[in-house]
């Protein structure tokens, strides 16, 4: 902007939105170099220390749990109640990937001579 480019140009050379750019020179004229680290962010802290994401990692490393149990062995051991989103992203940070479980079989691709319709089966 200070060679001369307008808030549109320059939101589309670096592919943000206008307001956007609009925000981050307010920023900049009010507060200079200032307005460039991030500032803290709004919303609670977290209830996990370091402690609690080793003995996180310890416990998922030695067996296969589920996010409930895991959720109990904290409130047992640690007194301390996160929910099951909270968890999920603590363990993603930490390197872990799971998939759900799958409580039913796949189907055929190829149905049993039994299971077409209009078919019997003899005696």
């Amino acid at each position: 902007m200070a060679s001369g480019k307008t808030v549109k140009e320059v939101a589309e050379l670096q592919n943000l939105c206008v307001e956007a750019v609009r925000i981050r020179r307010r920023k900049w004229l009010k507060h200079g170099l200032a307005s460039l680290p991030d500032q803290p962010r709004s919303g609670a802290p977290s209830k996990l220390t370091d402690e609690h994401r080793q003995q996180l990692a310890q416990w998922v490393d030695a067996e296969a749990l589920s996010s409930r149990e895991i959720l109990t062995r904290l409130v047992e051991r640690y007194q301390i109640q996160i929910g099951a989103t909270t968890l999920r992203n603590e363990l993603k940070r930490l390197g872990y990937v799971w998939k759900r479980t799958r409580y039913s079989l796949k189907k055929s691709a190829t149905p049993s001579g039994s299971s077409k319709p209009g078919k019997r089966l003899r005696d």
